[in-house]
């Protein structure tokens, strides 16, 4: 463990520099150190998550978009451990902006990741409304892109789009066990099963992780494969390694007999963890991941 615990550490120390700096704000270094102060009581991250919240309260000062769902997701979990209201407000105005560009947008990852913050989000807001609003969502993008045994498409409304790009399996995953999560709907933990294990025979390599699919009949090469995206992919990994041990789901779904998520988000990581001093502060998604995955052994 002491590896993957030494990168956690040097990851932290880079998030924390970083939010010291007047810069944009990335969410993920500002949830990585909101999740470490939790479990180390440590003065100087609670003084500097505290500090970004206040700054990234200011859109101007966050990181541009795409990030705004990871942005939700972020306002959202510090407003689980916190009594200030602005964050509450801000993951009030942050989902109203999200519902509102859900029939403009058309590229699958970024909505199923938009659907995913919206049913995080509902842990402090209307759950009763944006639960299912959510959901509705999500079986729409499903209904239309999905294709059995096939994975989803990129593109909402063209049948002819791309088909088996990394992002769009993971983030389609992630949303849909965050639907189960809230519903025991038992579909849709099977459907981010399908597509993981989709994307485990489509895109896996030889020395464990994934590439990417460029669309045109080509793979990123090796040296190029996706950082953050093998760290989220990871993460999705866990949690199907968290549902395989509940005795509850393994009574009624139907598993692979040869799913493996717990080595397979290991290898994951592994396969991306050589890089992860290349990128600075904006590797708290890999440290996010790591210490996720530690928790089940991974």
């Amino acid at each position: 463990m002491t590896e993957p615990l030494e990168a956690i550490a040097w990851v932290t120390d880079r998030a924390l520099d970083a939010l010291t700096r007047d810069e944009p704000i990335e969410p993920y270094a500002v949830t990585l150190l909101l999740r470490r102060y939790v479990e180390t009581g440590r003065a100087d991250l609670a003084d500097a998550v505290g500090g970004a919240l206040a700054r990234a309260l200011d859109a101007g000062r966050r990181a541009p978009p795409p990030r705004d769902a990871a942005w939700l997701m972020t306002f959202a979990e510090a407003a689980l451990l916190s009594d200030d209201d602005r964050l509450r407000l801000q993951v009030a105005d942050l989902v109203a902006k999200t519902r509102q560009s859900w029939g403009r947008i058309r590229d699958v990852e970024e909505l199923a990741w938009s659907v995913d913050a919206c049913l995080s989000a509902s842990d402090v807001f209307e759950p009763r409304k944006l639960v299912p609003a959510a959901i509705d969502r999500l079986e729409s993008i499903v209904a239309d892109v999905y294709r059995p045994g096939d994975g989803v498409a990129q593109r909402i409304g063209q049948a002819d789009s791309v088909r088996g790009r990394l992002g769009d399996q993971v983030r389609t995953a992630s949303a849909l066990l965050a639907a189960y999560q809230r519903t025991s709907r038992l579909p849709y933990a099977m459907l981010a099963e399908e597509l993981m294990q989709y994307a485990r025979r489509m895109l896996w390599t030889q020395a464990g992780g994934f590439l990417d699919w460029l669309g045109d009949g080509t793979f990123v090469r090796p040296d190029e494969q996706p950082f953050a995206l093998n760290c989220e992919a990871a993460r999705v990994l866990r949690r199907l390694a968290a549902l395989h041990d509940t005795d509850e789901y393994r009574e009624v779904a139907v598993i692979a007999p040869d799913a493996d998520y717990r080595r397979d988000a290991a290898e994951t990581l592994a396969s991306v963890g050589a890089r992860y001093r290349d990128y600075g502060a904006a590797a708290a998604i890999y440290a996010i991941a790591l210490v996720e995955c530690l928790r089940i052994g991974g």
